[in-house]
Formats: C-alpha cells, sequence, structure tokens
C-alpha cells in the first residue's frame, strides 16, 4: 500500500499501550508557538518517556506550564550538539519523572512557549481510530457515506465491474471484475506489491492485539455486525486481492488505468483499467497475506479463511515453478512500478506465513532455505521489509517453530534492535535513523515496531522507550516541526500527494 496511509499508522508500541479516553490536542497557542521547541504535539502517557527538543538556544533549563500558566516542573536541558542533518545546534528537555496529568506547554527562556500537549492514558485513541478509518475513505467501488465519513463524503469511484487484460499478464485479450480495494496513495490504481507490506503490518497488529479495534470502534458501514473493525476493513482489500489471482495461481502485478489520472475525484476519471503483469513478487505477497487472512478470519468466516489458504497455497505453487519472473512497466504503461528483482525475502515471509497457519514441514524447509540475518534496511519498506514480517509471524504465540528455533530467532532480533537503540541514542532527535529516503516515516515507524516487537519479546523497558520515542517523530519531534498525521496536532500536515486531498474542496 501507500507511503501516505501507511505514515497513519501508529507503531505497535502505540497499540500496547492503549488505557483510557482521551481528545486529541488540535487546539492552543498556534499563532504565538514557537517553532524551535519541537516535541510530540498529541502528548505523552503519564508514566512513558517524555523529551523534547530546542534548537539553537541559549538557555540552560525549561519549565512545564499548566493550562493556566502555573509552572509545575523544570529541568536542566541537556546538551546533544550539533547535527549536520538539520543544521541546528540540538538541546534536550526531559521530563520523564513528570507523571501529572492534564494539559500542558512547555517554555524555554529564551524561545517562548511550545505548541500544548497533553500527558494522558489512552493518548493515541482518537488518532489510532482516524488511521483505520483513513482506509475506509480510500475504498474503490462504492460511495464514501456522509453518515460514515462527514465532510470527506464522495461519490462512488471505479466500479471495476469489467477490467481487461493487458498482453503483460500473458492474456491477449479479455477481462473480469476486480472491484472493491482501497487506493492507492496518491492515485486511484491498487497493487498487489503495496498491499502486500500494508496488510502484512495490518495483520500482525491484529494477531498480536486482536481487540485493537472492536466493532463500531471505527463507524464503517460494518460496524455492528459483531465483528472488530479491523477485520472488517481489511476483508475490503481482502476480496479485491482474490480477484487479482490468475486461473494457474499467478497474480496480476497491479490494476491501472495506463498512465496517472488527473488531480480529479474518483468518480471523475472514465479512462479503461487493465491487469497489469504476473510476476514472481506479485505471486508471494498475495500468498504471504492469504495465508496469514486465513488465520485471522478463521473464527468469525470459516469458508472465507479456508478460500484464503487455498489461494494462498496456490499462488505459492506458482511462484516455486516460476522463481524469478520480474516486473518491468510496459512501454505503454507509465503507473507505479515496485519493481523487485531480489525474491529471497518473499519466499521467506510467504513460507513463514503459510508454515503458521497450516504447521506443515514442507513450508519451514522452504523458509529456512531462504533464511539469512535479520538486519533493518532503510527505503523501500514494500520489499525490504517484508523478512522482518516474516520472523515477526515465526516468533508469534501462534507460530509451531521449535522452541530452541526461536531462542534463535528471538536473539537475533534482539541484538538488531539493540543496535537500532544506540543509534537513537547517538541521533540527537532520537530516532534510529539519520538517512531519509522516499517514505522515510514509513521507515522510521517501522522501526518503532521492531522495538515494539523487542519489547513484547523481552519485557525491557527500553524497547518500550524507544518505540515510543520513536514514534513522537512522527507527531512532531522532528526537524520540520510538522506533525505527519494529517488532522492531529497544532501544525499538522497539509497539501499531501492526495487526489481527494487536492479535489475535494476541504481545507
Amino acid at each position: 500500500m501507500s507511503t501516505l496511509l501507511r505514515t497513519c499508522l501508529l507503531s505497535l508500541g502505540a497499540f500496547a499501550l492503549l488505557e483510557s479516553s482521551a481528545q486529541t490536542v488540535q487546539e492552543g497557542n498556534k499563532g504565538t508557538a514557537t517553532e524551535d521547541i519541537r516535541l510530540n504535539q498529541i502528548g505523552y502517557y503519564p508514566h512513558a518517556v517524555k523529551k523534547a527538543v530546542v534548537v539553537n538556544s541559549n538557555a540552560a533549563s525549561f519549565e512545564l506550564l499548566d493550562r493556566a500558566g502555573k509552572k509545575v516542573f523544570e529541568g536542566k536541558l541537556g546538551e546533544l550538539g550539533f547535527w549536520d542533518k538539520s543544521g541546528e545546534k540540538i538541546k534536550q528537555a526531559d521530563f520523564s519523572s513528570f507523571k501529572d496529568t492534564g494539559y500542558f506547554t512547555l517554555k524555554v527562556s529564551d524561545k517562548g512557549k511550545s505548541y500544548p500537549f497533553r500527558i494522558q492514558g489512552k493518548l493515541y485513541e482518537e488518532a489510532l481510530r482516524a488511521s483505520i478509518k483513513s482506509y475506509y475513505l480510500q475504498r474503490c467501488s462504492m460511495p464514501i457515506d456522509a453518515k460514515y465519513a462527514g465532510e470527506f463524503a464522495r461519490a462512488a469511484g471505479h466500479p471495476d465491474t469489467m477490467c481487461f487484460y493487458h498482453p503483460s499478464t500473458g492474456h491477449l485479450s479479455g477481462g473480469k471484475a476486480s472491484t472493491k480495494g482501497w487506493y492507492d496513495a496518491g492515485d486511484y490504481n491498487k497493487y498487489i506489491v503495496n498491499t502486500g507490506v500494508t496488510l502484512g503490518i495490518l495483520m500482525t497488529a491484529s494477531e498480536l492485539y486482536p481487540q485493537i479495534a472492536p466493532d463500531r470502534f471505527c463507524n464503517i458501514p460494518e460496524s455492528g455486525n459483531g465483528i472488530n473493525d479491523l477485520l472488517d476493513e481489511m476483508r475490503y482489500e481482502l476480496e479485491w486481492v482474490l480477484s487479482m489471482q490468475d486461473t494457474d495461481g499467478g497474480v496480476f502485478n497491479k490494476l491501472t488505468t495506463l498512465a496517472f489520472d488527473a488531480f480529479e475525484m474518483p468518480e471523475k476519471d472514465k479512462a479503461k483499467r487493465y491487469f497489469v503483469g504476473k510476476t514472481t513478487t506479485a505471486a508471494l505477497d498475495f500468498a504471504a497475506n492469504t495465508a496469514q487472512a486465513a488465520r485471522l478470519y478463521q473464527a468469525t468466516d470459516r469458508q472465507f479463511s479456508d478460500a484464503l489458504l487455498k489461494a494462498s497455497r496456490k499462488a505459492f505453487e506458482w511462484a516455486l515453478q516460476h522463481p524469478d519472473i520480474e516486473f518491468k512497466n510496459p512501454a505503454d504503461v507509465s503507473t507505479g512500478g515496485y519493481d523487485a528483482k531480489l525474491f529471497k525475502d518473499e519466499f521467506f515471509w510467504a513460507a513463514s506465513e503459510l508454515y503458521v497457519s497450516t504447521s506443515e514441514s514442507q513450508y519451514l524447509d522452504i523458509a529456512k532455505k531462504y533464511q539469512r540475518e535479520v538486519t533493518f534496511t532503510i527505503g523501500n519498506n514494500w520489499s525490504c521489509y517484508l523478512y522482518n514480517l516474516g520472523c515477526y509471524t515465526l516468533l508469534s504465540p501462534k507460530s509451531p517453530l521449535p522452541k530452541g528455533e526461536k531462542d534463535k530467532l528471538k536473539s537475533e532480533l534482539l541484538q538488531l534492535a539493540e543496535s537500532l537503540l544506540a543509534k537513537t541514542k547517538a541521533i540527537p532527535y532520537g530516532i534510529p535513523l539519520d538517512q531519509f529516503e522516499w517514505g522515510s516515516n514509513s521507515d522510521i515507524l517501522d522501526a518503532s515496531m521492531l522495538f515494539a516487537i523487542a519489547w513484547r519479546l523481552s519485557k525491557e523497558q527500553k524497547f518500550m522507550d524507544a518505540a515510543l520515542e520513536t514514534t513522537d517523530y512522527i507527531f512532531g519531534k522532528n526537524a520540520v516541526g510538522f506533525s505527519f498525521l494529517t488532522g492531529f496536532g497544532s501544525k499538522s500536515t497539509m497539501n499531501p500527494h492526495h487526489r481527494p486531498s487536492a479535489s475535494d474542496g476541504v481545507e
């Protein structure tokens, strides 16, 4: 799925800490707040790590003020030095020991006051709700009703009841329906490879925290059916995913127009849509997603679960018979490529998911064939993070992986988390990377997720602290001072590369 939508996801660390209700901070002194104090504009949990960055200041201390402007805490600013990535002299305000709840601002004598923030439990519930709800707003083939979407209501776009085979699929004519699913980030196309990592992350969250989004949590059309809303939302995507499988088990790479459409509302785009490509990567991402989904839906819809597992096995067998088919955009197609030339990580991920879903040793044998050292790679997480997702599954409570092998994999993952933890201590903004590629917010949150998994495996507080502090970056503790979750925080991101946002007339 898209960088934009994956940026909306909170880390699994945030999922782990949902406690009690809260309102989102969108009020306060936006006009008078200094841009030189960068902090989490949503806020902090009472008993969690709480740090802010102060740039280019000569002050030695900071104050914490309550809503009435009364000083409730004072601390010294720590020197973190000059950071060449942002060109700033950086100091740190650490108020982790302050555990009172309420509405606060941070004050530095030569800079003024920060944006307001809260300290309280269940801090991320509204952000989590909005993040999951964003997928409903991205639905293809159906109207988005004001009853559920408010001012973001829109007409249905792209019914996709008849889509055509591009010659790159191996079909010379004809077509079929490919309805439902989510639009990609900025455009109205649907990509299996992007979907792979998105569903993988969402389903991992759903497996580890089954009650993360209970029924009626998101106010979507399916709310009230007795099934949790995240399962309902993912099913809308999965039903489209199933339509992308060819009769021989192979999977088409994407469903797109030949060229990117204009910046307009989806119902205005009337161009023909095509199945494009059929590759090893698409088959393996499909196999991993459907195998994991088969576990998730077994309790609520056994027939759907069985269909998912059957489709997964068929796609995996096709990939074994076609182990190195790359994707390249045909000459007449210019939409997203997402090409991949190495397939080892995808084989490992798909085999791991099938092994945990079936307990069949044949899949474990294949996973072991492609097993390597656990690493964290920056950039293109739609390809580079898939191995990690396979590891999380093998280490999950449902995994039948023998204890000795689990312990070895756990040790590797914790060593990786330790190495990333060392980076957070060396980088002034408290993040585990200082290289920023396209979609770098996804890299940040992937690292936060890894810390959270490390915390689940070890229960060492340092990993939870790292998960939370890394997530602070997304909500404003970064060198541009923006909250990157649209609609949240005092200085929230505007003008995203997103066709509905650019076309719907909603500021």
